[in-house]
């Protein structure tokens, strides 16, 4: 594939991802490439061209390893952001951002204690039951609580389907519980059943988890390193087929009206400014002015 050049958005992105990594192979932590992440591994040797996010996930017992050492060796000006502890994100991974930055998606500008900076997102692999009929429960069950954990969470008018505000509208009273009851109980869920003593693993962010449950062994193994940008970032060893399954032919670049980036397209993106700044406008304005890069 041609070389792109990085815009100013991806050469930070990467730049949080080298720290990142560097803690995760200092102390041998597992992970691999997720998503339009790995895409770009592969057909890309970097990003995606129009991408605007990096996307690593962790099995459980590295991801919490990582939530432990990250504030004491990420730099002062990065940080930990966990998503469930912000009342209006309805998705469970953490992210480390650059706190010099501003990075709102548009899900955010009208609750400016959800206010980040540009961020990479690191999501937590776990196992599931091993009796298929299990399983299955399971996953209806996860699934059923992301919905009640969204309709806590999220605004009536970002929901974008009707049958989703129908929903939120039937839930209007589980709203007197605390923001965190729904995603405390998706975590517990996933708790118990650790990634690396389960035959089959779960993509517990994505709706279609039981469409999506793969055995370990068999997509994970021992990462494969591939090439990225002027570095190297981990994938499935079977990356071929985990990305098959999901996207297809990914090799086949899409048609060009559907390359933009999924969140700077509605979203505020500063570079220059800290998200600190937009906290504050917001607070004596009860607005904030979008400045894109």
């Amino acid at each position: 594939m041609e070389q792109h050049t990085l815009s100013p958005l991806q050469d930070k992105i990467l730049e949080i991802f080298k720290e990142v990594k560097a803690i995760l192979d200092r102390h041998h932590l597992r992970y691999y490439a997720l998503g339009g992440t790995c895409i770009g591994a592969v057909r890309h040797h970097g990003f995606i061209p129009w991408d605007d996010d990096l996307d690593i996930m962790l099995p459980d017992k590295d991801y919490y390893r990582f939530l432990e050492l990250a504030p004491k060796e990420l730099p002062p000006h990065m940080a930990l952001y966990l998503s469930y502890e912000h009342p209006h994100r309805s998705s469970l991974e953490a992210k480390v951002h650059d706190k010099r930055t501003t990075f709102i998606e548009e899900t955010e500008i009208n609750h400016p204690d959800d206010y980040k900076g540009v961020f990479i997102d690191i999501f937590r692999l776990s196992g599931s039951p091993e009796d298929a009929k299990e399983r299955a429960a399971f996953c209806r069950k996860f699934r059923n609580y992301k919905r009640l954990n969204e309709k806590r969470r999220i605004d009536f008018a970002y929901l974008p389907q009707w049958h989703s505000k129908l929903l939120w509208a039937a839930a209007l009273p589980l709203r007197v519980l605390p923001c965190t009851y729904w995603s405390d109980k998706l975590m517990q869920m996933t708790d118990r059943y650790p990634f690396d003593k389960h035959t089959y693993v779960a993509r517990t962010w994505d709706f279609r988890m039981e469409q999506r449950l793969v055995k370990r062994e068999e997509i994970y193994g021992a990462a494969v390193e591939l090439p990225f940008e002027d570095t190297t970032i981990a994938c499935p060893a079977n990356y071929d087929t985990f990305l098959r399954d999901i996207f297809g032919d990914y090799m086949q670049l899409p048609p060009e009206e559907a390359r933009v980036g999924l969140h700077t397209s509605t979203g505020i993106v500063d570079l220059e400014k800290p998200y600190t700044y937009y906290q504050e406008q917001f607070r004596c304005n009860g607005m904030i002015k979008k400045e894109t890069v």
